[in-house]
């Protein structure tokens, strides 16, 4: 049976939108993490000391363009998403992410997260 994942987008775009795991969709979601990982990969790179705000803008930035293309959205369309909310496309992107693919889209609150347990998990003393 095929996975689906829909964009409750009636209010912004006039209908919402469907897709499902055809590999021409695995495909474009495959390009968009590796798309959002290069733009991550790149904050890693420079020399100045990178905050979770600049991760935020990238993963945003990136996730918007990432959902355009895998719902084939003209330019105009495109650009309506930008006035989503964008919990509502993160988690549409996430979903189609995961249940086509088994991979976790990136977030800065994922980010927060494991930074959070590293440093407890420094910090804890050994026992002995």
């Amino acid at each position: 049976m095929a996975k689906t994942a829909t964009l409750k987008s009636a209010n912004v775009l006039g209908k919402d939108m469907t897709v499902m795991d055809s590999m021409t969709n695995i495909k474009k979601i495959n390009a968009g993490m590796k798309a959002i990982y290069k733009r991550i990969d790149s904050l890693d790179e420079k020399d100045e000391n990178t905050t979770f705000a600049d991760y935020n803008e990238v993963i945003t930035d990136e996730v918007v363009k990432q959902v355009a293309k895998l719902l084939d959205l003209n330019k105009e369309d495109s650009k309506k998403l930008e006035n989503m909310s964008y919990s509502d496309l993160f988690n549409f992107y996430s979903k189609a992410v995961n249940d086509f693919t088994g991979m976790n889209t990136p977030s800065v609150r994922a980010m927060q997260e494991r930074m959070e347990r590293a440093v407890k998990a420094a910090t804890k003393e050994d026992p002995k």
